[in-house]
This record gives structure tokens, C-alpha cells and sequence, in this order.
């Protein structure tokens, strides 16, 4: 995605907690501290998206995907390959998980996901999101979205006043 993400990547800054098995550095939550907080004295704009790609979106993967879905986002995103976010606050409803809009359906191989996010960091250059939304029984769940699915997009928000430069946007399913 963004090139500082790639060398971040190669120095395992991408998947701090990811284990070994997965491409990740594999190491603690200490270590996983130390990295964000000095990433984040030289530039607190890297420092907020290296901890919303590393916690938001691989820490979510890494506690809470299938064994093959681990398989699959793990690798690219501990590599600095792929870039992850993670969908929660919607517009209107802020971060209020019970009173979230998006939803979804479950239509046998696939899933119809309706609805919008805002304020997602890395949601403009990201490959992959890890999204909360309402099943048909109001559970919130979460859901796997990946660049370039049908009915998926990620406007850019512009003119925010403070970490600017970090990637900011939507993630809009419909």
C-alpha cells in the first residue's frame, strides 16, 4: 500500500503480535507498546495507523477468524503487504456499537453488508477491513471485507485538523 508500510513491514513492525507460524514477529504486548510509542515521538500520524492496522484489524483477525481466514489475511498483513482497518464509528452514531446502522444478511456462500463507517483510519489505502455490523437478529458480528468486493468503497475524508497525516476516509457498503 504506502511504502512506509512495506519497510515497516520487513522489519516486523506490521505484525508485532502476529506469531511466526502467520509472517508475524510474534512477540508481547510490551514489545507491541514500545514500537507504537516510539514510532509515535517521531510522528503520531504513523504511530495512530501502525496501531490501527496492528490491533484493530490483525489483533481481530489473530483472536477471532476461522484457522483459514488466518491463513489467508495473516501473512499479507504482518508483511506490510496489505494494509487492515477496522470499522466501527458510523455516522450520526459515533462508536455506539447498539445503536450501529450497518447490517447484514447471510445469503448462503456470501453475505449482503449494508451500511456505512467514518472516520477509519487507513480506510483509504487499506486492503482489508474488519467491520462491526447487526446480523438479521441485531448481533453485532463481525465481518471480513476485503478491497475491491462488490458494493464496497472508501472515500477519503479531506481537511481534518489534527493527524493529517494519517490516511483517513469511510468504508460505505452497499
Amino acid at each position: 500500500p504506502i511504502p512506509v508500510f512495506k519497510e515497516m513491514g520487513k522489519l516486523g513492525l506490521m505484525g508485532v503480535l502476529v506469531p511466526e507460524e502467520y509472517g508475524g514477529a510474534g512477540l508481547t504486548y510490551f514489545e507491541y507498546k514500545t514500537v507504537i510509542e516510539e514510532i509515535s515521538k517521531v510522528c503520531g500520524s504513523i504511530g495512530l495507523s501502525l496501531a490501527a492496522h496492528n490491533s484493530l484489524c490483525t489483533g481481530h483477525i489473530l483472536a477471532f477468524a476461522t484457522a483459514e481466514q488466518k491463513k489467508k489475511y495473516l501473512p499479507k498483513l504482518a508483511s506490510g503487504e496489505w494494509l487492515g482497518c477496522f470499522g466501527l464509528t458510523e455516522p450520526n452514531h459515533g462508536s455506539d456499537p447498539s445503536s450501529m446502522l450497518s447490517n447484514f444478511k447471510d445469503a448462503g456462500d456470501h453475505v449482503i453488508l449494508n451500511g456505512a463507517k467514518m472516520w477509519i483510519s487507513n480506510a483509504p489505502f487499506a486492503q482489508v477491513a474488519v467491520v462491526w455490523a447487526k446480523d438479521e437478529a441485531g448481533e453485532i458480528r463481525g465481518v471480513i471485507v476485503e478491497r475491491g468486493m462488490e458494493g464496497f468503497s472508501t472515500p477519503t475524508t479531506h481537511g481534518k485538523w489534527s493527524l493529517r497525516a494519517s490516511a483517513t476516509g469511510e468504508l460505505v457498503f452497499d
